[in-house]
Order: C-alpha cells, then sequence, then structure tokens
C-alpha cells in the first residue's frame, strides 16, 4: 500500500504566486489545495482534513497572521506556516508556526515544510 500524501493548504490572494507554489509542491510529492482568502481557507478546513497550511500574510479582508489565529483555534495541532514578501516578521505572526520570506525561494520553501511535516510526523 503506498504512503499517503501529506496534503498541503496553500492560501494566497493572488493567483500566479499561488499556481506556482502549487506546482512546486505537487513535484515534491504533495497532494495540494488552494484557497483565494481567509474566508476560503477556513471553508476547505471544515472539508477537508489537511496536513499543513502555508499562507501568504498580504491579503484583503483576513491578514495571514489572522488566518493562524483562527486556524490554531480550531486545529491547535496542525502546522501553520506564514509566508510574506516582506522580509519581517509581523508581530501577530506568533500563532504561525513559522514564517518564511519569499524571497528565500522556492528550495527553501520546500526543505522547511519538509521540516515541519517529519516534526509532526514524530510527534503523532
Amino acid at each position: 500500500m503506498a504512503e499517503r500524501k501529506a496534503i498541503i493548504l496553500c492560501v494566497d490572494d493572488e493567483d500566479t504566486p499561488l499556481t506556482l507554489r502549487k506546482l512546486v509542491l505537487e513535484r515534491m510529492g504533495y497532494e495540494v489545495l488552494t484557497a483565494n482568502s481567509g474566508e476560503e481557507a477556513l471553508r476547505v478546513l471544515a472539508e477537508v482534513r489537511v496536513d499543513l497550511v502555508i499562507s501568504d500574510h498580504l491579503m484583503p479582508g483576513m491578514l495571514g497572521a489572522e488566518l493562524a489565529r483562527r486556524v490554531k483555534t480550531l486545529r491547535p495541532n496542525l502546522p501553520f506556516i506564514l509566508l510574506s514578501g516582506v522580509n519581517e516578521i509581523p508581530e501577530d505572526a506568533k500563532y504561525a508556526d513559522l514564517f518564511i520570506s519569499k524571497v528565500e525561494g522556492p528550495a527553501s520553501m520546500c526543505s522547511k515544510i519538509a521540516a515541519v511535516l517529519a516534526q509532526e510526523a514524530t510527534m503523532n
């Protein structure tokens, strides 16, 4: 029996980075779901069991840090990675398990996601 692929929910209000992130993560062997807003991400999380959320921080309606807070209220053990083009960690990012700057690039993002998922696997 094949090992179940980890399911990652990617959240970004911009289609191009969301599509690119999805393609990169699928190449790494993950199943990837997408959402274009914090509200849409919460709807997906209500319906599907995901293993990790990676969200852009600067989005209209609900910032990524607010999404992290709401996700952690619902599912405290669900790993949440906050992604931003700004290199400074937002003050309200404390609910996220990890902060990644977009400047770091896809290889760094993938290795950090793998590390978070591996750590989560050893805890469960």
